[in-house]
């Protein structure tokens, strides 16, 4: 998560308290009991790495080695990639030790009470769940990602900071303050995702981690 937008020293203050909402939010999820992968699900996020960072730098999360002979099943490495992870992060996130959850899971090893492969059950349910999962994860993220945010952006150049002013209906404090169009734009793109996931978080955080049912409805997406 990159800092408050800064411009010839100007310090956008509201974009920040929405940050630190999102992080705040985050870390009740996490500490909740959901997983770094079912909050990253849960907003439409395609990689969970980011998530992964804010919990570590909020110590929530530890250090992990960053060379490891450890790679985990082979049919769990491709959706891992995917979200930005790899085996050893999904590992300590959970606190797992890592030799031990890759024998459970490739089956070279007695399962354990630790709840390794209730994890990647939850995390990983078209992989892991006994049967058909009662959730299609590609069409819920499908239907997350083309949903729309109901905010609408206005750009201004100002005459006196020569600068491009982007505010967002809506939020009178918000202004984002840049030298290009592009760059202003992007940067409302981005505030309205926060706003978009922290208003996802608020819904996750009223149900139980493992009602997977309830854990789908907590968010309809717009059309």
């Amino acid at each position: 998560m990159i800092g408050p937008v800064r411009d010839n020293g100007y310090e956008n203050q509201a974009l920040r308290r929405i940050e630190q909402e999102y992080e705040l939010l985050v870390t009740q999820a996490f500490l909740s009991g959901f997983s770094v992968v079912e909050i990253s699900r849960a907003i439409g996020a395609k990689r969970a790495l980011p998530i992964y960072r804010i919990l570590q730098k909020r110590g929530l999360i530890g250090t992990s080695l960053k060379r490891t002979r450890f790679k985990g099943p082979a049919e769990m490495q491709g959706a891992l990639r995917r979200m930005g992870l790899s085996f050893t992060q999904w590992c300590n996130s959970y606190g797992f030790d890592i030799r031990i959850a890759e024998a459970e899971l490739t089956g070279t090893g007695t399962a354990s009470a630790s709840g390794i492969r209730q994890a990647a059950v939850r995390d990983f349910p078209g992989i892991y769940a006994k049967g058909k999962p009662s959730l299609d994860l590609e069409e819920w993220e499908r239907q997350l990602s083309s949903a729309t945010t109901g905010y609408s952006y206005r750009i201004n150049w100002d005459q006196r900071l020569e600068r491009y002013l982007g505010t967002i209906q809506g939020i009178e404090d918000l202004t984002v303050i840049g030298k290009y169009p592009s760059v202003v734009i992007m940067e409302l793109v981005r505030v309205t995702w926060l706003l978009k996931a922290i208003d996802r978080l608020g819904g996750i955080l009223n149900i139980s981690p493992a009602d997977e049912k309830s854990f789908v409805n907590s968010y309809t997406p717009a059309g």
